[in-house]
């Protein structure tokens, strides 16, 4: 039963999809000022804006920078429509820079679109968002607002939703911002299979013990929940130091390799459940952990 067990979650490892972490994004940062004068910029992913606006003009399978600069009128209206500003009841028009760029964010390339706008003198904004939906199911844009000193983080999953930031209160919205990314915390871990395998395959074998080259059972349930707790709070404190470290430039972004990295991990613990040659899980959980911290 055991072996059948560790065969399974074997087999799952091929079977689950190892790309768990190329969520489509897009990134919109707005600076307002005093005038309620609106200066940003919208960051989409490249190979999105290739599948709704058909891109490759010479259909060669290649995109290249003219095929893009060729293309910049027809991006740049795309997402007027798909975006708004709205001060009041009167939309606040986006007036779009010509200098567009190219950024490299986590492997991906972005086009980066600068923008101004001047709005009426209201106390609210209100921000709808529709882009790159129907490129990607699990799209969403991550939208940076900065008033003065005060900035507010939000997150656009749905292309039928709306945001209203009150300008004139200007309220704190740590706590908002909080709940916002505890929520795509747990999000992103249930939609990521290689996070889940990795633990899985951890805990396969959390109630045993090997004796004799055989596998027993643990009867005492305290050492069960004692070697569950070690591996959960292993991970959890691993991969929030490279996470943390990542995420403030502190750690290097690495590349695709993480996600061929994190995959070895899981095919590193179905090896060690079938032939146990390093027995202390917690170990293992907190030096892969890195690895993975590195994938959130």
């Amino acid at each position: 039963m055991i072996k059948s067990v560790m065969v399974l979650s074997f087999l799952l490892l091929f079977s689950s999809s190892l790309n768990a972490h190329e969520l489509s994004t897009t990134y919109v940062s707005i600076g307002v000022d005093q005038e309620h004068k609106l200066d940003g910029e919208v960051k989409l992913d490249i190979l999105d804006l290739k599948e709704v606006l058909n891109l490759d003009l010479d259909l060669d399978g290649q995109l290249t920078w003219g095929e893009i600069e060729s293309s910049t009128s027809r991006v740049q209206a795309y997402v007027s429509s798909g975006m708004s500003l709205i001060m009041g009841d009167s939309p606040c028009a986006l007036n779009f820079d010509a200098n567009i760029a190219l950024q490299e964010l986590n492997g991906v390339s972005y086009l980066v679109l600068p923008f101004t706008s001047q709005c009426d003198d209201v106390s609210t904004l209100r921000i709808s968002y529709s882009l790159l939906f129907e490129a990607a199911a699990n799209h969403k844009a991550i939208f940076r607002v900065q008033l003065e000193q005060e900035e507010h983080v939000f997150i656009m999953e749905d292309k039928n939703t709306q945001h209203s930031i009150n300008l004139d209160l200007n309220e704190s919205s740590i706590f908002f911002t909080f709940m916002i990314f505890i929520y795509q915390g747990i999000f992103h871990i249930l939609i990521g299979l290689d996070h889940i395998l990795f633990l899985f395959t951890l805990l396969l074998t959390v109630c045993l013990y090997r004796e004799k080259g055989e596998w027993k059972g643990i009867e005492s349930s305290r050492t069960i929940i004692k070697k569950t707790l070690w591996i959960v709070t292993s991970f959890t404190l691993a991969h929030s130091i490279t996470l943390s470290g990542t995420a403030l430039g502190l750690i290097p972004t690495m590349g695709s390799w993480i996600e061929v990295v994190i995959a070895a991990s899981i095919l590193f613990n179905v090896v060690n459940n079938i032939f146990p040659f390093i027995h202390k899980l917690s170990l293992i959980t907190f030096v892969f952990g890195l690895i993975h911290g590195m994938g959130f």
